[in-house]
């Protein structure tokens, strides 16, 4: 899921992501209170709708920022932990605003616009996190 109401900035990150070649559908929300409602859909559909497994938002937008978004997904019981969540910045004290709680959810900080080095540390660790995943589901 890409959350940013740059709608350059979203293109531009959508473009690299695909590109990498993993097969992946990508949500994209330009209004971080849409995207929140998709996450209330995801609570009713009881399995019906996919949790992404990479959350990559901005943090500055209006109605409410990166942070507030997670803090307020957080407080709805949305499952944060089973994320790989990615803050996008054009700003690099974007963490500082961050309670330390929320803080600790965000894997990483990146600065906009996205490289393709920033690309491939998030499929590496998604794969990581699947090679995990798969290693403890045998045992």
């Amino acid at each position: 899921m890409l959350i940013d109401d740059d709608l350059v900035s979203q293109f531009d990150m959508r473009i690299k992501l695909q590109r990498h070649g993993q097969p992946s559908e990508i949500l994209s929300y330009d209004c971080p209170i849409e995207a929140l409602s998709w996450f209330e859909e995801w609570k009713l559909s009881n399995g019906g709708l996919r949790l992404p497994d990479i959350l990559l938002l901005d943090w500055q937008m209006p109605k409410m920022d990166g942070f507030e978004f997670l803090e307020e997904a957080f407080e709805r019981g949305i499952p944060l932990e089973e994320m790989d969540i990615y803050m996008a910045s054009s700003y690099s004290n974007c963490l500082e605003k961050a309670t330390e709680e929320i803080r600790s959810k965000v894997r990483r900080r990146f600065i906009k616009p996205l490289s393709r080095a920033n690309v491939d540390i998030i499929f590496t660790n998604q794969a990581l996190k699947e090679q995990v995943w798969a290693y403890f589901g045998q045992h």
